[in-house]
Parts: C-alpha cells; sequence; structure tokens
C-alpha cells in the first residue's frame, strides 16, 4: 500500500515537472515567434520631403506593431540635405535595431542615411559615397556648407560604431570616396551582402521573423502624384490662369471654377503632409484681397497691387517649403527656396502667356465662344470704339442712324458714328449736319433747321 501511494507521488511529480516543461516550451517558441518583428520599407527615389515624411510615418507604425528590426531598402542617388538630415536624426533615435539595404545605389545624402542605421547590407555591384553637397545646377556648395556636411557623416559614423575618418571622406578633398560592396565591408561599414531583403535578414540573423512592408495607402499615391513638381506647377498655372481670366471677365464662371478646383488640389495635399500653414494661406489671401482692391476699388496699379502681388508670390513659394528648414542647424539651405520660387515664378509667366495665345489660336471652337469673347467688335458690324474726328468737320452732312434721343448713331460718308443732337429729338432717317466736334463728342442738328436758320 505504501509502495503503490509512493510511486503515485512519484507519478504525480514527473508528469508536474514534464507538464510544466512542455508549458514552458510552448511559451518559449511563442516568445520566439512573436519576438523578432521586422518592418520594411522601400525609398528608391530622389530625396525629398516626402521621402522623410515616407520614412517618419514608417517609423511610426512600426514603433506601434512593436517591431524588433526596422529595414530600409534603399536605392537613390541623393538629393536634399535638410531632408537627409531630418531622416538620419529619425534613424538615429529608433527604439529598435535599423538596417539599410543598399541596392544598388545609397549616393550622397543617401550615404549619410544608410550609416544612420545600426547595420548596411548591400547587393552586390552596389556602392556607398559621393556625398559631396551640390547645388541645383550640380556644381559643389561653398566650403561651410562641406565642413557640415563632414561633420555630420563623421558624428553619424562615431555614433554607428563606423570610420569617422572614412566617412568624412565621402564629403569632399582631392579624391572623393566612394566604396563597392566588398570595399565596404572590408573597411567594416556593410555587415554583409545579400541579392534581396530575405537574404539580408538571414546574414543578420533573423531568417524566422515575421515580417510586415509599408504599403501606400490610395491617398499616399494621390498626394504624392499631387506633390510632384511638374503637377504642382501645372496646378499653380491653373490657379493664377483662373484668377486672370475671372479679372478680365466679372462674373463667376468656368474660369473661377477652374481656378478653385486646381486651389484644392495644390493646397489639399501640402496641407495633409504637414508642408502649408494656415498663416501662409492666410498671406495669400490678403494679397489676393490687395490685388481686389487695388483693381475695383482704387484705379491704377500702385502700392496695394504690388504689396498683392508679393504677398500672392510669397505665400505660394512658402507652402511649397518644409517649414523644417528654418529648423536646420547648418547653414541655411538657401537651395531650397530656389525651386518653389522658380516654380512659382516660371508658372505664373507660362500661365499669362499661354492663356493669351490660346484664346486666340488654340480655341477657335463654338463651344470656347460660350465662355469666352472673342467676337470682334468693328464699325462694320456696327460697333463704335473711340471716334476718330480728323476728318469731320462742321458743316457735313449725313443721316441719322438712328433715332437721337439725344444720343444715337449717325451715317457720314457711309460710316456709322456715335453723335448727340444738341436740341431735342432727331428722327431715324432724318438727314443732319454736323455742327461741331467737342470732347470728343459729335454734335448734329437736322439739316432743315441750319437751313431756315441761315436764311
Amino acid at each position: 500500500m505504501k509502495r503503490s501511494r509512493l510511486f503515485l507521488c512519484i507519478a504525480f511529480l514527473l508528469l508536474a515537472v514534464t507538464g510544466k516543461e512542455s508549458v514552458y516550451a510552448v511559451h518559449a517558441d511563442d516568445s520566439v515567434a512573436t519576438a523578432c518583428r521586422v518592418f520594411v520599407v522601400t525609398i528608391d527615389s530622389e530625396i525629398h520631403a516626402k521621402s522623410a515624411r515616407t520614412l517618419e510615418k514608417a517609423l511610426k507604425e512600426a514603433e506601434n506593431l512593436g517591431t524588433d528590426v526596422f529595414l530600409m531598402r534603399l536605392n537613390t542617388f541623393g538629393g536634399a540635405l535638410d531632408a537627409a538630415e531630418k531622416m538620419r536624426t529619425a534613424l538615429l533615435e529608433a527604439p529598435f535595431v535599423t538596417v539599410s539595404f543598399i541596392d544598388h545605389q545609397a549616393a550622397s545624402a543617401g550615404a549619410l542615411i544608410s550609416i544612420a542605421c545600426d547595420s548596411i547590407i548591400m547587393a552586390p555591384g552596389s556602392t556607398i559615397g559621393s556625398a559631396t553637397v551640390v547645388g541645383p545646377t550640380g556644381d559643389p556648395m561653398p566650403e561651410k556648407y562641406q565642413s557640415y556636411m563632414r561633420s555630420l557623416m563623421r558624428s553619424t559614423a562615431e555614433e554607428t560604431g563606423r570610420d569617422p575618418v572614412m566617412a568624412e571622406q565621402m564629403v569632399e578633398g582631392e579624391k572623393v570616396l566612394n566604396m563597392t560592396t566588398r570595399e565596404a565591408i572590408a573597411n567594416g561599414f556593410a555587415q554583409g551582402q545579400a541579392s534581396s531583403t530575405d537574404e539580408a535578414l538571414v546574414v543578420l540573423g533573423h531568417e524566422h521573423c515575421e515580417i510586415t512592408e509599408y504599403k501606400e495607402t490610395a491617398l499616399d499615391k494621390v498626394i504624392g502624384f499631387l506633390l510632384l513638381p511638374l503637377v504642382q506647377a501645372l496646378l499653380l498655372m491653373g490657379m493664377i490662369g483662373g484668377v486672370y481670366l475671372e479679372l478680365k471677365t466679372p462674373g463667376i464662371g468656368l474660369p473661377l471654377a477652374v481656378a478653385l478646383l486646381c486651389a484644392v488640389g495644390y493646397f489639399a495635399p501640402l496641407f495633409l503632409e504637414g508642408l502649408a500653414r494656415y498663416w501662409e494661406v492666410a498671406l495669400i489671401v490678403v494679397g489676393v484681397v490687395l490685388l481686389a482692391v487695388e483693381i475695383f476699388v482704387t484705379p491704377g496699379f500702385g502700392v496695394l497691387g504690388i504689396s498683392g502681388l508679393v504677398a500672392v508670390a510669397a505665400g505660394l513659394v512658402l507652402v511649397m517649403v518644409d517649414n523644417w528648414i528654418f529648423e536646420f542647424k547648418g547653414p541655411f539651405p538657401w537651395y531650397g527656396l530656389l525651386s518653389p520660387v522658380a516654380v512659382v515664378s516660371a508658372s505664373g509667366l507660362i500661365s499669362i502667356t499661354g492663356i493669351l495665345v490660346s484664346i486666340h489660336y488654340l480655341f477657335p471652337t463654338r463651344l470656347f465662344n460660350r465662355i469666352a469673347l472673342r467676337t470682334d467688335l468693328t464699325t462694320e458690324t456696327g460697333f463704335v470704339g473711340v471716334p476718330q474726328w480728323k476728318d469731320i468737320k462742321p458743316g457735313m452732312r449725313g443721316v441719322a442712324f438712328t433715332d437721337l434721343r439725344p444720343a444715337g448713331k449717325v451715317t457720314i460718308d457711309g460710316r456709322w458714328i456715335e453723335a448727340r443732337a444738341t436740341v431735342g429729338y432727331i428722327s431715324k432717317g432724318t438727314p443732319v449736319t454736323v455742327v461741331r466736334v467737342e470732347g470728343g463728342v459729335l454734335f448734329v442738328e437736322e439739316s432743315d433747321s441750319i437751313s431756315s436758320s441761315s436764311r
């Protein structure tokens, strides 16, 4: 009996121990399956404000998912320094392991972004380096920009455990450093070679991880399309051209509708991406109000008109500029303003020129005639503009073409001319005689009255 109880106790203890071990094994497997989470984002275009915001959104989404490894597949020839510095800072401050998988190119700003990552994996035939700061024309910027870029490269390399001297040599010197995949691995800048993101994870020892890839939404794609420089230029042309046509043809019509539609397409993505601020839009509104006051209230073109044009132009430029550049710690990136200024200037000039040309040559259709005035107002069709009285002398005779009550039209030498009766009314078809020309007005009387008074 004692033996049976002893066996039962031993069996119970063994069952408890094995059961506990099996429970721990399940939890351990679960922890392995859930602890290793990889988030992948692809940046394969020029580095600019949109790239910085894409990376920022991806980092936030990765953090919300509890990501352990953040892998950025990068293929770029470089871009804006302010956007690259923003991306560099975001990667250095990321709360998880960051990896740059260089898929062929990480030049200029791309090199800075890659060095900011904890690990670098490069595809065969890839390169990293050539981080000289250049202007819009492709020429190297002054030394103060190069010096700041060298300090960025050096401090970033020190932060991620890479050779700061070699990182600094990528900026400028007698021979700008640019490394291939093998050279980067040999010098400790890259941790391995891979042909795909999956191979890159294997090289880093994360082959059994749950992978989540950042995908742009339909809204992101629309915003990205509307933020393209060419599309922004076209929208600007539509706004400026629509407002110009509406001012030339008073009333709410198609030009104003086109201008409003282009304004929505232009400003909406800038607001959603955080580029535009309310005070910038308010500046544009103030400029439009000043122009309207100048046109409709105070004749001529003076201080209000010039101030309005400056305010509108400044507002359109500022909404295209990432406000982060005003917090930029290095030399102020004036080149970041050159592109918006060029886009606004060129768009305004092209739109107004294009409108003036297209009205006369590109739209000779009946449909366009309904929304724009194309009729020639000539004397042959009964219209009279500014009168020319050089050949009209007192004493010349004609016939009242319309009733003069007291103003109307008369026919003199086969021409329709506006005239005014000196006394009373003159019926249509009555012979008239020119009495005088005064202040640009032709005064006539009935020929009978002239004849009787002369007798």
